[in-house]
């Protein structure tokens, strides 16, 4: 099977080897870039030197903090020996997933715009069928259109909560409906809910899991590197009842055999020591959301406030360009932004990050500006 790369990381590329001439790059950021703090580090200096018992669901000392965080954050009660499994992250968690659960010729059914799913479905021999999601009531997913895509071939619906790329939360009712179509037609319900503490507006972040009562069949894939800047580790978990759990940590063993012990012992550190070295990361992120909105409506494009999230999906319809060729004159321009192709979405809109400086951010606005009023929007990317 030929797949095309994970677009996020194709474009981090091109704007890396962007030839001279071409605008200075604004250093957009998605997730906190942090340096660990001391307690992490000295966890690392200690786990170094030990000799660790293999456990391939993950150290459970770690599954233990998970466990017990879920539980004081959102009054989850979780068996972390039966329904916790630690993974390279929540890219490798949800791969792993979709091919222990998937056979050949399922379908999956995906609410859009969402993440890049779409490799891993494929990987597992199963199609994804993408749904529209409603961008005049905020991106929101639609439980009706949801359930016309079923068919006799449909296994598994995939939900990304809070949406990546849009920012959409669904509410606690929401959430129960489109777990009662799953319901309904015995699918089992996906879910990817890796910004859990990047919600600033709406309904709040509700956990599919809160709903399990509702039907249980519910699979979450979670990762560290959003939620504590642990993109240099690459942790994360699923958290899966266990008659699910038990076919996923198979094919995980298959995968990895286990993730490595000092990687978990930073992990438990940074879960279970002081937190304020992050939450003053997230402080600043719902201001600097609204600095690239105004920015963004300064130079006239439209798009729906995200109550979550890194990121703003913008219409660039005015721009005159859409798909690649959008891409390419943001690039020009020293903007990266993925089109919204690239998540099932309309091409004409862009999933920009506000993760940078506000001074950087202003920048983005005032380039968007010249753009849109017409100075050198035709440079270059006419062909």
């Amino acid at each position: 099977m030929k797949l095309e790369r994970l677009p996020a990381l194709e474009l981090a590329d091109r704007a890396r080897t962007a030839p001279p001439g071409h605008a200075a790059m604004v250093p957009f950021r998605g997730v906190p870039m942090l340096p660990m703090p001391e307690h992490v580090v000295e966890a690392v200096r200690t786990a170094a030197g030990e000799v660790f018992p293999r456990s391939s669901r993950g150290s459970g000392e770690l599954r233990q903090a998970i466990a017990s965080r879920l539980e004081a954050a959102y009054g989850l009660a979780v068996d972390p020996g039966r329904e916790l499994l630690i993974t390279h992250g929540a890219q490798h968690g949800m791969s792993v997933v979709l091919r222990a659960l998937l056979s050949p010729g399922d379908e999956v059914v995906i609410p859009a715009p969402s993440y890049f799913f779409d490799g891993m479905i494929r990987l597992a021999g199963a199609r994804p069928v993408y749904v529209p999601s409603d961008e005049s009531r905020g991106w929101d997913h639609v439980p009706a259109a949801v359930e016309a895509a079923v068919t006799p071939a449909t296994r598994a619906l995939l939900i990304c909560n809070p949406n990546n790329p849009t920012g959409y939360v669904p509410s606690r009712e929401r959430l129960r409906q489109l777990l009662a179509v799953a319901a309904r037609h015995g699918l089992i319900v996906f879910s990817d809910e890796s910004y859990e503490r990047y919600v600033w507006d709406g309904p709040g972040y509700v956990p599919q899991m809160l709903l399990r009562d509702h039907h249980p069949d519910l699979v979450t894939v979670t990762s560290l590197s959003k939620n504590y800047a642990f993109t240099s580790w690459r942790v994360g978990y699923v958290h899966a009842p266990a008659h699910l759990l038990e076919p996923i940590h198979h094919a995980f063993e298959w995968d990895a055999i286990n993730v490595g012990d000092v990687a978990q012992a930073a992990a438990y550190a940074v879960m279970t020591g002081p937190q304020h070295w992050i939450e003053q990361e997230f402080a600043t992120m719902r201001a600097r959301r609204d600095i690239l909105r105004g920015g963004l409506e300064g130079a006239g494009l439209a798009s729906v406030r995200p109550d979550a999230g890194v990121f703003v999906f913008v219409d660039c319809a005015p721009l005159g360009f859409r798909g690649r060729r959008l891409e390419r004159l943001l690039l020009d321009h020293g903007m990266t932004a993925i089109a919204g192709d690239a998540f099932a979405g309309p091409d004409t809109h862009v999933r920009m990050v506000y993760g940078g400086s506000a001074a950087d951010l202003e920048e983005v606005g005032r380039r968007l500006g010249e753009l849109r009023r017409g100075r050198g929007a035709r440079r270059s990317v006419a062909e």
